[in-house]
């Protein structure tokens, strides 16, 4: 067999690196001989490839302790504990109530009107290496109602805040926190055998350096408002957080991405191409 080389260097000129002498010497290659598997050619792609989706994959999750009572608003005249109750706390991210009210007709006033508020707070394990870290989590409400007044509306609200570092301030400080992050429900009037549901998603990222420890606050709220009659929150009333897919409540999601990932990620849109 003969190989045909470039006859002249002017041939070359988009090639002057190719050593022709060095392909002219080749072997040749027997047709009917035992195939040679090349080594030395360094790893595949293939694991990190197989690294890189496993990280995108893999969320760490974070349990929320039960939510406590912190806020309980009523009207003057209701006595003792609020109409508006709520069953024991439970490590599991959920809030559930009940309520059984009554407005008079023969009374004269302003709309009677509840509040509530439950938070909860977790600390996140210290970041080994600056860059960011991400979360996501997702918010829902469901209220059962039943009832028949001249006015009734009751209305669902989850607060979040998140820091870079609880040693350095608190997640109920954080910036926006007053601000609930979501309404689930808003003004569900109770009327006969109403069944109303809500889920919402949310996904965000915070700067942190190398030992801080985030830190995530949560607060739930309930609000009600009627008028002459009478309104009834039936068990499965709840607001929860939980994780972004579809799973149980009281976890929320996260994970750290070292500085040195996002500058590779950065740089990963860069052409590698010759000006």
């Amino acid at each position: 067999m003969t190989i045909a080389t470039v006859p002249t260097a002017r041939d070359l000129d988009p090639f002057d690196g190719i050593p022709v002498g060095l392909i002219d010497d080749l072997p040749e290659v027997a047709t009917d001989g035992p195939t040679i598997r090349r080594t030395g050619l360094g790893s595949s792609f293939d694991r990190v490839q197989s690294a890189v989706q496993g990280w995108l994959r893999h969320w760490e999750p974070l349990e929320l302790p039960a939510f406590t009572p912190v806020r309980d608003v009523m009207p003057d005249d209701d006595r003792g504990r609020s109409s508006l109750k709520a069953a024991p706390a439970r490590p599991d991210g959920s809030v559930r109530l009940t309520a059984s009210l009554y407005d008079p007709p023969n009374r004269h006033g302003e709309p009677l009107a509840w509040s509530r508020n439950w938070a909860s707070a977790a600390v996140l394990p210290p970041a080994r290496e600056s860059g960011r870290l991400f979360y996501r989590f997702s918010v829902s409400s469901r209220l059962v109602l039943d009832g028949q007044a001249s006015l009734s509306l009751v209305s669902t609200s989850v607060n979040f805040g998140i820091v870079a570092d609880a040693a350095k301030q608190s997640p109920f400080q954080a910036p926006g926190f007053a601000t609930p992050i979501a309404r689930p429900l808003v003004g569900v009037q109770a009327r006969a055998d109403v069944d109303a549901q809500a889920t919402q998603v949310f996904e965000g990222s915070i700067a942190v350096r190398q030992g801080e420890s985030p830190a995530m606050a949560f607060v739930i709220g309930t609000d009600v408002l009627f008028e002459d009659g009478w309104v009834r929150l039936h068990e499965g009333s709840s607001t929860w957080v939980g994780p972004a897919e579809p799973g149980a409540s009281g976890t929320v999601e996260f994970r750290y991405a070292p500085a040195a990932v996002l500058r590779v990620i950065g740089h990963l849109d860069d052409p590698h191409t010759a000006d």
